[in-house]
């Protein structure tokens, strides 16, 4: 699956629940309803993913920028979100499966710390997509952070 047929798979509007998962807390996963919006920009070069999601009442939103060629298997994108990296844009480089899966890797800074990972994956269903983020630690140790499973709206 090339990254133009992903795009045309996930052109549209969506809604979903999203999962946030803060594993430092005693009950640590936070479930509310999710909406998002995917829309090709720069004569399709592009896919933009617009998101919402509720945390302890307050609603939050992203959006992802994605890019790739297609000539090889690479994408890049750019990514934020209001809760998660307030006025970061983080850079995000990675691949494209043959089954369409796009995974991609960025990273953020801890003051006084080593950098952590923070890695996204896109998983194009029939009619449906997962969208999922994990935190990963300066010793390499991966965490699911985010899952939002979104259906057609």
């Amino acid at each position: 699956m090339t990254i133009q047929d992903v795009f045309s798979m996930l052109v549209g509007e969506w809604k979903g629940t999203n999962r946030l998962n803060l594993s430092f807390l005693p009950d640590p996963i936070f479930e509310s309803p999710s909406t998002a919006k995917a829309v090709k920009r720069m004569k399709g070069q592009c896919l933009e993913i617009a998101y919402t999601w509720v945390y302890e009442g307050e609603q939050h939103e992203g959006v992802i920028l994605i890019t790739g060629s297609g000539k090889d298997n690479s994408v890049s994108a750019f990514w934020t979100d209001s809760w998660h990296s307030k006025y970061v844009l983080m850079e995000c480089k990675g691949t494209i499966s043959g089954e369409g899966v796009i995974n991609l890797m960025g990273h953020y800074s801890v003051p006084g710390h080593p950098d952590w990972g923070w890695r996204t994956e896109i998983v194009p269903g029939e009619e449906s997509f997962k969208y999922l983020m994990f935190n990963i630690s300066p010793e390499g140790e991966e965490d699911w952070a985010v899952e939002t499973v979104f259906e057609r709206a």
